[in-house]
């Protein structure tokens, strides 16, 4: 386990803003988006990726790029959502049925060189913590609960071999309250929470690494986590590396650890739980690969079973698919999931012992978007430089 480092608080300016977070250096690859870090590999051995042909080369000398299109998007309240990008920006909307919408606010979280706005996670006291650099996370808060006046309240720093932070989950359990926040090199770390003070406390961390990295890169990005319950805390973990693991909260306890294709070429990108099913969604590359699996937990011994797995794919001649993210919802006939690709399509089915597609539509450019969902009534949002909003007709 690795210590945390006490936090410190932003300086203010004479006119009382607070300045953007102080960040260090870290020195390392340039960061690249997870779906193009795919791409690449697979060009590198020689495999076609994008199927257009392209024209001849412009006389003109590329420099850099700076993506910014959307890694994370996480519901606020219910009718408020944030979006976080990879050119480090955050932009917080109101849900709108009208053709065009700007956001309520945006804020400058990070620098892209930092790997953008990778994780916010809503917290109780109308605040967000949202990652940093590799060793910091950052909370806000809205004294007005309107989120227009979000404010960073402070930067809470961490021991760098943990990564940036790249996912996270609140609980309710424990008093005060429970953050778990998912790193890039394989780590979670647990923090107590108190609402009423906007504080956080480092407890500790835990390591979840995969010896045996089912990706060629050796990554443990810690890009997929939900809760599985609460009160007793259970979360559930999917990594880059391909390990599902389930963390007993606050404790620590690893309960299980289990490769999710053993045959993999590329690890996690997300997880959703519905009561005790699973959904993980991967980059299937090849055309006997899937990129949609599904899976049942036993609440007894805490493992995981496979129950049905799918390729959601519209073009079958592509070299991979990349399931950017899947979420369980519900819509006028009942439960379903959403599952965004690669191609930039939205899947929709229905799960019971076995998976049901009930159809797709592209939406977007070819890259995969980010999904956020929520019941009462049913509304989705997707976005990837896009936004698209939904009303999904559950109740």
């Amino acid at each position: 386990m690795v210590p945390g480092v006490a936090a410190g608080a932003l300086p203010a300016t004479g006119g009382g803003r607070l300045l953007r977070p102080r960040r260090r250096t870290f020195s390392g690859p340039a960061p690249v988006p997870p779906l193009i870090r795919s791409r690449r590999e697979l060009e590198s051995r020689g495999i076609r990726v994008e199927t257009m042909t392209t024209n001849a080369p412009l006389p003109i000398t590329q420099g850099g790029t700076t993506y910014a299109f959307a890694q994370e998007t996480v519901w606020l309240d219910s009718n408020s959502f944030a979006v976080g990008r990879w050119d480090g920006s955050m932009s917080i909307f109101d849900f709108e049925t009208g053709q065009y919408q700007g956001p309520l606010i945006q804020k400058a979280v990070n620098d892209p060189a930092e790997q953008g706005v990778q994780m916010i996670t809503h917290l109780p006291g109308n605040a967000v913590v949202t990652s940093n650099d590799f060793s910091s996370i950052v909370l806000w808060a809205s004294a007005s609960g309107q989120w227009t006046d979000l404010t960073a309240l402070q930067t809470y720093t961490y021991d760098s071999s943990l990564g940036y932070a790249v996912n996270g989950a609140w609980f309710q359990s424990g008093s005060p309250n429970t953050l778990v926040v998912g790193h890039s090199e394989g780590y979670i770390s647990i923090w107590k929470y108190n609402p009423t003070s906007h504080a956080l406390t480092f407890q500790r961390s835990v390591g979840l690494q995969n010896p045996n990295p089912v990706n060629p890169f050796n990554s443990h990005y810690m890009y997929g986590m939900a809760v599985v319950r609460d009160n007793p805390a259970y979360v559930v973990t999917g990594s880059d590396d391909g390990y599902i693991s389930i963390v007993q909260i606050p404790s620590g306890n690893i309960m299980s650890q289990t490769v999710y294709n053993p045959s993999a070429q590329r690890g996690i990108n997300s997880v959703s739980v519905l009561n005790d099913k699973l959904l993980v969604a991967v980059c299937s590359v090849g055309h006997s690969d899937y990129n949609l699996w599904y899976y049942s937990i036993n609440e007894s011994n805490w493992s995981v079973s496979l129950l049905d797995k799918t390729n959601l794919v519209v073009d079958t001649s592509r070299a991979q698919v990349f399931n950017f993210d899947t979420i369980w919802g519900a819509y006028s006939g009942g439960p379903c999931w959403f599952a965004s690709t690669e191609e930039g399509t939205l899947w929709m089915g229905t799960a019971d012992s076995t998976l049901h597609v009930i159809g797709y539509e592209i939406l977007t450019v070819p890259v995969g978007s980010a999904l956020a969902y929520q019941g009462g009534p049913g509304r989705l949002v997707m976005v990837e430089s896009d936004l698209f909003q939904f009303i999904t007709g559950a109740s």
